[in-house]
């Protein structure tokens, strides 16, 4: 991809428990719906009202898919950065004389998603280190 995609930050709740899934049976992944009711001043009201809720697809990948899955559950508040990515499938029809449906979807790549200490509060525990392979002892 280009240098110069556009990064995006989004902050919002989860609207559901991350939904873990295997790609080829090798890499994780994790899909979340993050969203958030945008509040305004209703002038002729004279109070705050809520807008409709924004829901936001974001797809995580690798070991932070593993920490999102065991930390984040519905309701956690997050903040999310990342790059949209489109995608497409065609969703196939199961009845006769039906035609299948090509289905679009614009997504959140996250590079980072972490938990919004505005709201909550949180324990850290580090992920063990990984092993690398050592290279061999020169003597000399």
């Amino acid at each position: 991809m280009s240098g110069f995609e556009t990064t995006v930050t989004i902050t919002g709740n989860l609207g559901d428990n991350p939904h873990y899934f295997s790609k080829d049976g090798s890499a994780s992944a994790v899909r979340l719906s993050v969203g958030f009711t945008p509040r305004e001043f209703d002038r002729r009201q004279g109070e705050w009202v809520d807008r409709p809720t924004v829901w936001h697809s974001v797809v995580v990948f690798g070991q932070l898919a593993e920490n999102v899955n065991a930390t984040l559950t519905k309701g956690s508040p997050v903040i999310v950065i990342g790059k949209f990515r489109n995608g497409d499938w065609v969703k196939e029809s199961r009845e006769v004389g039906v035609e299948d449906q090509l289905i679009r979807r614009t997504d959140i790549r996250a590079d980072y998603v972490g938990l919004d200490l505005n709201k909550v509060t949180a324990e850290v525990t580090k992920n063990p280190r990984r092993e690398t392979a050592t290279a061999p002892a020169t003597t000399g």
